[in-house]
C-alpha cells in the first residue's frame, strides 16, 4: 500500500501505512504501529532508509497569534492537556507546523473529566489561540465552530461518523466521545 503513495497528496490524519513497511519521518507520526500524516502535502518515500515523509508547499512564514483560528492535529492527549501540531493559521498552511497546547479547562464550555472526552491522538481540531506570550501558544476549543472537525477510531483507526448524537466508527462500530465542532464531518482536508 505505502509504495503507491510516492508524490500523492495527503491530509493530516491520513493513514500512510504501518511501521513494518516504513518508519515515520518529518510530517508523519506513528500511533500504535500505524503511520499517519500530520500535515497537508505530498508523500515522499526514502526506499533505502525505509522512511515516509510528508512535504508541504513552502510559502511566507505564518505565525499563530492571539485571536487566530488554527487547524491542528492532536499529537498527544494526556489526562488534563493535549499537544497539538498546528498545521494552518487563519486558512494559511504552516511550514513546519507549530506546537500548541490545549488545556482541559479551555477545551469546552462545560466541565470535562478527561481530555480523552475532548480529543484523541490523530484527531483534527479547529481552535483559537488565547495566549501567544509563551513559547507554546495556548488554545481553546470552547466556542462556536471550534472543536474536533475530523476524528478517528482509537480502536481501529477508521473514520468516526456522527449519526444523530452518537459518534461511531464506520469500520468496527466502536462508539466514542469528543468535543465536536458545529460542522464536524464536513472538513475535507483544506485549511478552512
Amino acid at each position: 500500500m505505502i509504495k503507491k503513495l510516492e508524490g500523492q497528496f495527503v491530509v493530516p490524519g491520513e493513514k500512510l501505512g504501518v511501521v513494518e513497511e516504513f518508519m515515520p519521518g518529518p510530517g508523519t507520526v506513528e500511533v500504535e504501529g500505524n503511520v499517519y500524516s500530520t500535515q497537508i502535502g505530498r508523500a515522499s518515500l526514502d526506499l533505502n532508509r525505509h522512511i515516509v515523509t510528508v512535504k508541504t508547499v513552502a510559502g511566507p512564514p505564518v505565525l499563530p497569534v492571539e485571536g487566530s483560528t488554527v487547524i491542528g492535529v492532536v499529537q498527544n492527549a494526556q489526562e488534563k492537556m493535549a499537544i497539538i501540531n498546528i498545521i494552518a493559521v487563519d486558512g494559511k498552511t504552516l511550514e513546519p507546523p507549530f506546537t500548541g497546547m490545549l488545556h482541559i479547562s479551555s477545551a469546552s464550555p462545560k466541565f470535562e473529566r478527561a481530555m480523552s472526552d475532548v480529543c484523541k491522538p490523530v484527531d483534527i481540531i479547529r481552535a483559537k489561540v488565547i495566549d501567544d506570550t509563551q513559547r507554546i501558544p495556548k488554545l481553546t476549543t470552547a466556542g462556536h465552530g471550534l472543536g474536533v472537525i475530523k476524528a478517528f477510531c482509537s480502536r481501529c483507526g477508521g473514520n468516526l461518523v456522527l449519526s444523530g448524537r452518537i459518534l461511531r466508527c464506520d469500520i468496527c462500530r466502536n462508539v466514542e466521545r469528543r468535543r465536536l465542532a458545529d460542522d464536524f464531518g464536513t472538513w475535507t482536508g483544506g485549511t478552512n
